[in-house]
């Protein structure tokens, strides 16, 4: 296996259009990468460049600290699953499987027999090896892409959107047996995604790309915890979090539906801004009547009426309304616009647990813990809470 590195990698398109913005990235030895980001972010196009199908038009990419921008696809010898994946019509599964191996010199019949097999019944197509694709499913067929992939040894692999044909109880299945393997065998690998809690399960880091640029790049854990900006805060969660617009002051924030008051740090940090939008996850709002009083205290805590609850068995999604006025709806509209991305919604969600009896209509009293909310630059939507050692 190798480390690869891209060192910012830029990309223009027709009328010097930027595609691709100054990417930086390192995917260790035995690391797997998820790159995630909504569709047209540039995920596959990075993934081409990586695998030397599109040239770079600004900046390097190494393998093992040689530069490649000038190698060609197959010296680079990279695996690569693509989102529009083919199968070879004419070839049973086995062969499809075996196919790019046998491109190359100094395999071993019988060891790649037994790889194959072993794939095979990892993907559930272990009774399908003598089918002709004619005769399989869409699911079935981009199973088979995905194990001709796993069965080579090569410099490291990619895989765009390798699981999307799949249904639920597949793809949760797929997805975690193609991870334990290229983690069982210490794979370099790399993963785009448009699902934020497949790339949360695949990556051992995630790339957070949108508007053809990292906004963040980190552990699963950290970006959760500690997203650098709204974006981030906003992609990486389900449901994703509140981002509620707040006025200063005076040493308080001035909430929809609550205050909450300002430390001298924070206070310092927000500088002369009268807007700045304070994010609270779902899931750290909790129903106050459920919890003694003694843990209450320090908690910002209010009462507020339930407009709607969704139900999910194991938990509840409270929605709970509020007004803005129209001065503050248009400034939120043109960061939405400069983002590129929908932020912001007029009502919070609150996670709640079932044993809580909510209805549409009724009141609810919430509690949340000061440290789990973040403040947000509303111009450059910096996140304001982060500490320098984050």
């Amino acid at each position: 296996m190798s480390t690869v590195e891209l060192r910012k990698v830029t990309k223009t398109g027709p009328n010097d259009a930027l595609l691709l913005d100054e990417i930086s990235l390192t995917i260790a030895e035995g690391q797997s990468l998820a790159i995630v980001g909504p569709p047209d972010a540039g995920k596959s196009l990075l993934l081409r460049i990586l695998v030397g199908l599109d040239d770079l038009s600004d900046g390097e990419m190494l393998i093992d600290d040689s530069l490649v921008n000038a190698v060609g696809p197959r010296d680079r010898d990279f695996a690569m699953v693509f989102q529009d994946f083919e199968v070879y019509p004419h070839l049973d599964v086995f062969d499809n499987m075996a196919f790019s191996v046998k491109l190359r010199k100094g395999y071993k019949k019988s060891e790649l027999a037994d790889r194959i097999v072993e794939v095979a019944d990892l993907l559930g197509l272990g009774e399908r090896l003598d089918a002709k694709p004619v005769d399989l499913s869409e699911s079935e067929r981009q199973r088979v892409a995905l194990g001709r992939v796993l069965v080579r040894d090569a410099t490291a692999y990619l895989f765009d959107d390798p699981f999307s044909t799949l249904d639920d109880r597949a793809r949760s299945h797929v997805r975690s047996m193609t991870s334990q393997w290229q983690r069982t065998l210490g794979r370099t690998s790399v993963y785009v995604t448009n699902d934020i809690s497949e790339a949360l399960s695949l990556g051992d880091k995630v790339a957070v790309l949108h508007q053809g640029f990292v906004h963040q790049c980190a552990s699963p854990r950290d970006l959760y915890d500690h997203p650098v900006n709204m974006f981030v805060a906003s992609f990486v969660g389900s449901p994703p979090m509140n981002l509620i617009p707040a006025h200063v002051r005076g040493g308080s924030l001035e909430l929809p539906f609550t205050t909450l008051p300002l430390n001298d740090e924070m206070r310092d940090r927000i500088g002369d801004q009268d807007l700045v939008i304070v994010g609270i996850r779902p899931e750290d709002c909790t129903n106050a009547a459920s919890r003694d009083p003694e843990s209450l205290k320090g908690t910002i805590s209010f009462s507020t009426k339930v407009d709607e609850v969704e139900w999910r068995g194991s938990s509840q999604y409270a929605y709970l309304d509020f007004d803005l006025d129209e001065e503050t709806e248009g400034e939120l509209q043109e960061i939405e616009e400069h983002i590129e991305f929908d932020l912001f919604q007029s009502h919070l969600v609150a996670s709640i647990g079932p044993e809580n009896q909510l209805k549409a209509g009724g009141f609810i009293r919430l509690a949340i813990d000061p440290a789990k909310v973040h403040l947000f630059d509303a111009t450059s939507g910096e996140n304001l809470t982060l500490r320098d050692d984050n």
